[in-house]
């Protein structure tokens, strides 16, 4: 129930402001806070100014049809995309050649304790950073193999 609430929201107003405004106000926050250089004050103040969108802007979106609604929709999932962009580059304290990221405040490219994964989860309303080393999957065959029981081998063609 509370999810339709939240989809079926913007079609039960009949003003405030449509989809195109708030998906030029995300695009103009992530252009401005999270361009090629990156720093952690430009980061936080775009997670700030994320903050604002989804808590003075969002709420007073409104769509006049179901086209307007689904693109509604597509800007508040571009919304949530934009804080975890935001949250993992501020996690990826290292310059990144293959990632093409740059950190102005780290500029040291590629040192080797940053190789490996960085995962994000949302826990009780909070982003919670883990890290995985590159290939953390052991042998690939044998792993996969020793979870799908039913697997035949390769597919050889007739």
């Amino acid at each position: 129930e509370r999810e339709k609430a939240r989809v079926y929201a913007p079609v039960r107003r009949s003003s405030g402001i449509e989809w195109k405004e708030l998906h030029a106000g995300l695009a103009r926050a992530m252009q401005y806070y999270v361009s090629e250089y990156k720093t952690e004050t430009l980061l936080n103040l775009g997670l700030g100014a994320l903050e604002k969108i989804e808590k003075e802007y969002a709420p007073r979106l409104y769509a006049l049809d179901p086209h307007k609604l689904m693109r509604s929709l597509e800007d508040l999932s571009m919304l949530e995309y934009a804080k975890i962009i935001i949250h993992a580059s501020l996690a990826r304290k290292a310059s990144s050649m293959p990632l093409n990221f740059q950190r102005i405040d780290f500029p040291t490219m590629d040192p080797p304790e940053w190789n490996k994964f960085l995962t994000l989860k949302l826990e009780n309303d909070k982003v919670t950073i883990g890290e995985r080393p590159q290939e953390f999957w052991g042998d690939m065959q044998k792993e996969y193999e020793a979870r799908n029981k039913d697997y035949a081998g390769v597919y050889k063609g007739k």
